[in-house]
C-alpha cells in the first residue's frame, strides 16, 4: 500500500516515501539514497510503541547497511541516541530530521489502522469475486477443517494447496491461480516436498511447482512480521496453516490465545485454510463424539468450518475422506463432499466420492440418510422399512420424514408411503 505523507515545512526539504500496513512499513527517501524497513512493532500499556529499525544506504560514503536495532518511536530521547550512530557512520545527513520523519510517519499510520470508508449499500454483489477455491475457501477469509489425528487433513491440505499453485480445476472444485504459503508446525520440508510431488504427479503434472514453504517453531501472532513480510515479498494469496492448535501456541480453551491468533491472521488480508484436531466427549448414547478442540472463538471467527471423517481399512492403500459442513457465513450449508485418495510409491491420486456412496454414509444427518434410503424407490417405503434400514425408532423416523415434508423434500404416497424429490434438484442441503 502506497502512503502520501504531508510533512510538517520544517521537514519539508527532505522528501520522502512510505508504503506498508499492519506493522510492517519501508521508507526511501530519494534525494538522501537512504531506505529504512520498520517491523515488529509493539505497544505498551502505557503506550510507549517499539520497532525494529533498519536503515540500508546507497551513498558513495556509506554504501551498505547503516544501523540496525530496537527503538523507542515515541522516545525523543531514543531517536536522539539513535541518529548519533547514525552520524558517525555518514555525517553528511541530518539524522535527526530523518528519524523525526521516521517515527512521525510511523507512528501516524500505526495508531491510524484501517482508513474508515463509507458504505453505501451500491455494491454489485452479482459481480463481486467470492471464492479463492469454490466452495471451500472465501476470498481473504479463513476456512478452518477440523478432524481426528491420521484422518487425512494435511493431505487435503496439501492437495489444495497443489491445485491453487497451479489454478487447477479438479474434483468439482472451481480454483483461482494462487501462490500459496504452507506454514507447517506438524512435520519438515522433505516430507512436505515429497507429498506435494506425489499429489502433482498424480494430477498429471509436470514441471516445479511454486509453492512456499515455512517451518514453524514459534506461534503464529508471535511471528506474524516475518509471515507477512514474506506474504508481501512473495505476492501470497493463500496461507495453510498446519496446524491451528500448534499455531496458537498456549492453552487451547482460552479466548485470548485463540482470538490473538486470528487477529494477527486477519492482518494478513488474505484466504487462509486453518487444520485443527478434535478432542472426545462422551455423547449421550456413551460413545465418543468428536468436538473441534479448544475454545468456541475458533468456531465463531471461521468464516466456513468443515468436520472431517475417513473410512480405511488396514493396510489399504486408499482412504476415503469426507468433509461434513457445520457453518457458512454469507452461503447456504453445503452437502457432505466426498474424496477418495489413493496411495502408491509413485503418485497420489484423487478422485472426487459421492458420500452417500461411501461407508461415510453413516455420518450423514438422519434426514439425509432417509432421502438416501429412498433414493431409487419411486413406489416408496414405510416408515418400518425405513426405521429398519437405518436402525433407528420408527418414533424418531416419522420426526424426520414430517420435517422433511414440510421442507418440500418428502412426499407422501397411497397407502401411507414415503417416497423423495430427485437429490439432482438440490443444490445444496438447508439447515
Amino acid at each position: 500500500m502506497n502512503l502520501d505523507v504531508s510533512h510538517p515545512d520544517s521537514l519539508a526539504e527532505y522528501d520522502f516515501e512510505m508504503a506498508g500496513s499492519h506493522g510492517l512499513y519501508s521508507l526511501s527517501w530519494p534525494q538522501l539514497n537512504i531506505t529504512a524497513r520498520v517491523d515488529r512493532i509493539k505497544e505498551s500499556t502505557d503506550h510507549e510503541v517499539k520497532g525494529e529499525v533498519q536503515l540500508t544506504s546507497t551513498r558513495p560514503t556509506s554504501a551498505g547497511h547503516l544501523r540496525a536495532g530496537r527503538l523507542n518511536i515515541t522516545s525523543p530521547s531514543a531517536r536522539n541516541t539513535f541518529g548519533k550512530s547514525l552520524a558517525a557512520r555518514d555525517a553528511g545527513v541530518d539524522w535527526d530530521k530523518v528519524l523525526e520523519q521516521l517515527c512521525m510517519a510511523v507512528l501516524r499510520e500505526w495508531r491510524q489502522g484501517s482508513p474508515v470508508v463509507q458504505l453505501d449499500g451500491q455494491v454489485d454483489v452479482k459481480a463481486q469475486a467470492k471464492w479463492l477455491i469454490e466452495p471451500l475457501i472465501q476470498l481473504n477469509n479463513p476456512t478452518l477443517i477440523y478432524g481426528p489425528g491420521s484422518t487425512g487433513k494435511s493431505w487435503f491440505g496439501q492437495y489444495l494447496a497443489t491445485l491453487a499453485d497451479e489454478g487447477m480445476r479438479h474434483g468439482d472444485l472451481s480454483v483461482e491461480p494462487s501462490s500459496v504459503l504452507y506454514l507447517d508446525w506438524e512435520t519438515d520440508q522433505i516430507e512436505l516436498g515429497t507429498r506435494i510431488t506425489l499429489l502433482r504427479r498424480g494430477l498429471g503434472l509436470e514441471g516445479a511447482s511454486h509453492i512456499w514453504y515455512k517451518a514453524m517453531t514459534q506461534g503464529l501472532s508471535n511471528d506474524i512480521e516475518a509471515i507477512r513480510s514474506v506474504c508481501v515479498e512473495k505476492g501470497i494469496t493463500l496461507v495453510i496453516v498446519d496446524s491451528l492448535g500448534s499455531a496458537c501456541m498456549g492453552e487451547p480453551e482460552s479466548a485470548e490465545v485463540v482470538l490473538r491468533t486470528f487477529t494477527s491472521l486477519r492482518t494478513l488480508g488474505i484466504s487462509s485454510l486453518l487444520i485443527d484436531h478434535t478432542n472426545k466427549e462422551n455423547n449421550m448414547n456413551g460413545q465418543h463424539a468428536q468436538n473441534l478442540f479448544g475454545s468456541v472463538y475458533k468456531y465463531n471467527a471461521a468464516r466456513m468450518v468443515f468436520q472431517t471423517v475417513k473410512d480405511q481399512a488396514p493396510e489399504e492403500d486408499k482412504l476415503v475422506f469426507g468433509l461434513f459442513h457445520k457453518k457458512a457465513n454469507n452461503n447456504r450449508m453445503m452437502r457432505p463432499m466426498g474424496f477418495e485418495f489413493s496411495f502408491s510409491d509413485e503418485a497420489v491420486s484423487v478422485l472426487r466420492r459421492d458420500v452417500r456412496d461411501t461407508p461415510l454414509e453413516e455420518h450423514m444427518r438422519v434426514i439425509d440418510r432417509i432421502q438416501n434410503v429412498l433414493k431409487n424407490k419411486p413406489g416408496g417405503l414405510s416408515v418400518t422399512d425405513i426405521a429398519e434400514a437405518l436402525e433407528k425408532t420408527e418414533s424418531h423416523i416419522r420426526k424426520e420424514l414430517s420435517e422433511g415434508k414440510q421442507r418440500g423434500r418428502f412426499v407422501v404416497l397411497e397407502g401411507g408411503k414415503y417416497a423423495n424429490r430427485a437429490w439432482e434438484e438440490e443444490e445444496a442441503w438447508k439447515l
